[in-house]
Parts: structure tokens; sequence; C-alpha cells
């Protein structure tokens, strides 16, 4: 996303259009907000938004075979081939 050409705002200009501000910035503007004519804040949008991670619950539901045999399994027979 190329950064287009930024603006200042002042505090009192920013807090009476944040809205669009947030949306300016979202879209790839940089807004300086200025306190006294001097650089206090900049806003910048965030890029584009992940997709949350979704669980697919028909494949958590399904049960599946361990291909592995149990721990105990496995300890019981190392211990008999000890003997």
């Amino acid at each position: 996303m190329t950064t287009l050409t930024g603006m200042n705002a002042s505090v009192r200009m920013a807090k009476a259009q944040l809205s669009a501000l947030i949306e300016r910035a979202a879209a790839g503007e940089e807004v300086v907000i200025t306190s006294a004519g001097r650089p206090k804040a900049r806003l910048v949008g965030l890029g584009p938004a992940q997709v949350p991670y979704r669980v697919h619950r028909r494949l958590l539901s399904t049960k599946t075979r361990n291909p592995f045999p149990p721990a105990e399994q496995i300890i019981r027979e190392d211990r008999d081939s000890r003997d």
C-alpha cells in the first residue's frame, strides 16, 4: 500500500472530525495531530486486517485413531523385554 500525502490536523479539528481522520488513515494517508502548531501524534492505518482463525467443529468432533500405542503399553513392553 502506498502512502498518500499526509495532512496536519489540530487537536480541536481531530476531536471534531475523528471518524473522518480514521478513515483517511485507513486509506493510507498519514495524519499528524498538532497542538499549538507542534506535532504531537501521528495517525496511521494498520494495513489489511488479518482473517481470524476459525475452528472447524465437525473435524474436531470426529474421532481419529492414534497410530501410536499408548505410553503405558510402550513402558510395559520395554520392562518386559528387559527380563
